[in-house]
């Protein structure tokens, strides 16, 4: 697609998935690690800016990604199996190199004679 200056960026969404992945990973620093180096959330905070102008870049041509609630709506292999839905193409017919007739089976009696 097209760059559209028109279109929305989603930027309460982008922020929210910013700090919380912010918030997650600085505990792992902190508590995990033991990362005391300042340069180390910095950085952090350096890749969230840019995560968050990336995914708004992308947004403007026309990226969307799936939220949970458009995953839980969509029918998935498990929804379709209870429901005995075939998600799955049908097998197709068999052909001359894929049949299990007796040009698959190597003709024994021709090598007991020794040809």
């Amino acid at each position: 697609m097209a760059w559209d200056a028109s279109r929305r960026v989603p930027w309460r969404r982008l922020l929210g998935e910013w700090l919380v992945v912010t918030v997650v990973i600085a505990a792992l620093f902190a508590l995990v690690f033991h990362v005391d180096k300042a340069e180390s959330y910095v950085g952090l905070l350096i890749g969230g800016v840019m995560y968050v102008a990336i995914a708004a870049l992308l947004a403007k041509f026309g990226y969307q990604r799936a939220t949970l609630k458009d995953l839980r709506a969509a029918p998935s292999a498990a929804t379709a199996e209870r429901t005995g839905t075939p998600t799955a193409r049908p097998k197709p017919a068999p052909t001359r190199r894929t049949s299990t007739g007796p040009s698959q089976r190597p003709n024994r009696s021709n090598k007991a004679r020794g040809r």
